[in-house]
């Protein structure tokens, strides 16, 4: 699903349900993009607990290591940062309170929102 083009408010919807259901698969990390202690032990990277930043980078390229911040990642990362008030995902990961709940509901509410979004610039153009 990756676009040569500026994403659409749906497409980084649908990446944002991608990173929330690796989520749910795999676990939350918290202090790096995924557990290294699970990868150090043998499991596989695609199956280590993530971040938000890592999820989100499974759901662009594949892995939840940086690849660069290529436009689509950074369109996807900016919808988040713009409901939250810490100055990066990985601050907001690592904020006491902040865990596995919290950031499927921030993934689920910041879809959901750009969905509505979307849906209501739909309605006003001619």
């Amino acid at each position: 699903m990756t676009t040569a083009t500026a994403p659409t408010l749906t497409e980084i919807a649908d990446y944002l349900d991608t990173a929330r259901a690796h989520i749910v698969r795999v676990g939350f990390n918290k202090k790096y993009l995924f557990n290294t202690q699970q990868f150090r032990a043998g499991t596989p990277l695609d199956r280590c607990a993530v971040d938000l930043d890592g999820a989100i980078g499974v759901a662009v390229h594949g892995t939840p290591r940086h690849l660069g911040r290529d436009p689509l990642t950074r369109a996807v990362v900016e919808a988040v940062l713009a409901r939250i008030t810490a100055p990066s995902l990985a601050a907001w990961c690592d904020y006491k309170g902040n865990g596995k709940a919290q950031a499927l509901d921030l993934l689920r509410e910041t879809a959901a929102r750009l969905r509505t979004a979307n849906r209501n610039a739909s309605k006003e153009q001619p």
